[in-house]
């Protein structure tokens, strides 16, 4: 029985410290702990991770709106918000296409090395 109580005060004061708002910040904090703990549900979440990805859901959508502000309609269309999202929408994709620049850089100083050393190794045969 001690030990129920102790985990639902624990789950109480957790939802208490989720309800309490930070001055200053654009969301509420309940919301970014909600989605912080979707993917993270048996973690225990700091309140300096709640702050922090709050104030980045903030840049983001932030440097978002500017974007979307640069155009010269009087409206704001969905295509326009998806040009200005497209760089965190395609974060993986850019991802995948930069370790693949990665790996074929790395085989191209492979391949120089060898030839390198290959031509190195002519160049010695031929001198004697």
């Amino acid at each position: 029985m001690a030990e129920e109580e102790v985990k639902q005060k624990t789950e109480q004061e957790g939802q208490e410290q989720e309800e309490e708002e930070v001055p200053g910040l654009f969301f509420t904090n309940a919301r970014v702990v909600r989605l912080i703990r979707e993917e993270n549900p048996k973690k225990i979440v700091k309140k300096r991770v709640k702050v922090e990805m709050n104030k980045l859901l903030e840049q983001v959508g932030r440097s978002i709106a500017s974007e979307m502000a640069k155009k010269p309609y009087s409206s704001i269309t969905y295509a326009d918000f998806l040009d200005a999202a497209r760089p965190y929408l395609d974060i993986q994709k850019i991802n995948q296409e930069r370790r693949k620049v990665i790996a074929t850089l790395d085989k191209i100083k492979e391949d120089a090395a060898f030839l390198a050393t290959e031509l190195l190794e002519k160049t010695e045969e031929e001198d004697y």
